[in-house]
């Protein structure tokens, strides 16, 4: 098994009327997750918007950096046993989840990129459709070229789903303003359109930083 970090991407539906248990019960569970060896870093976002339909209950988004698929194979099997576990994920229900790695092969670290919690963050999880592989990365390249030109744009980084092999993209603003703003200035764009003529989106949703205590 590769040593690579691996990033795991849980996105959580609260179920209704389970947002205190829910708060609760990932307090435990992170509690638990941060003494465990192998977990280099723990971020939790609280989801803002998605598309195309509102999301109904609150969505949080977990991100955990393990130091390699094995720890996460290891901690996996040892965690989901134990009752703080089976608490927490008695509270919502999964809208998605990945374990990614940067599909270029190099370094990434969030903390880097994400400093305070005015920003925000982008998680998309999609695929080609069928029959469109090849112009998933031409189309790609068109649309992000419009949104690194956009005012407040940090970055974008692709990863790939050690799981489906699906692609994920993380993609960070400086505001809520900038992320307001681009999203208006490219709805109308040929290259968004085109883009997402050509992407099964398996899900998304707009996120700021939140407590993971």
């Amino acid at each position: 098994m590769s040593e690579q970090p691996v990033m795991e991407i849980a996105i959580r539906k609260v179920k209704e009327g389970q947002d205190n248990a829910f708060v609760a019960a990932r307090s435990n569970f992170i509690s638990l997750l941060k003494t465990q060896t192998g977990i280099e870093k723990d971020w939790e976002f609280e989801s803002f918007f998605t598309m195309p339909e509102p999301d109904d209950t609150a969505v949080f988004v977990g991100m955990t950096r393990y130091d390699s698929m094995e720890t996460v194979g290891r901690l996996s099997e040892k965690l989901m046993r134990s009752p703080e576990a089976q608490a927490f994920f008695g509270t919502f229900d999964m809208k998605a989840f990945v374990l990614v790695t940067p599909a270029d092969g190099q370094s990434f670290k969030l903390e880097e990129v994400i400093t305070n919690a005015n920003q925000v963050v982008e998680v998309a999880v999609r695929t080609p459709k069928a029959g469109l592989e090849e112009q998933f990365p031409v189309a790609r390249d068109a649309f992000f070229k419009l949104v690194a030109a956009q005012p407040g744009y940090i970055m974008d980084r692709e990863f790939i789903d050690q799981q489906s092999g699906a692609n994920v993209v993380l993609i960070a603003w400086e505001t809520l303003e900038d992320f307001q703003n681009a999203l208006g200035a490219m709805q109308t764009k040929e290259e968004m359109g085109a883009f997402f003529g050509v992407i099964e989106v398996q899900a998304y949703q707009a996120l700021q930083l939140t407590s993971n205590a």
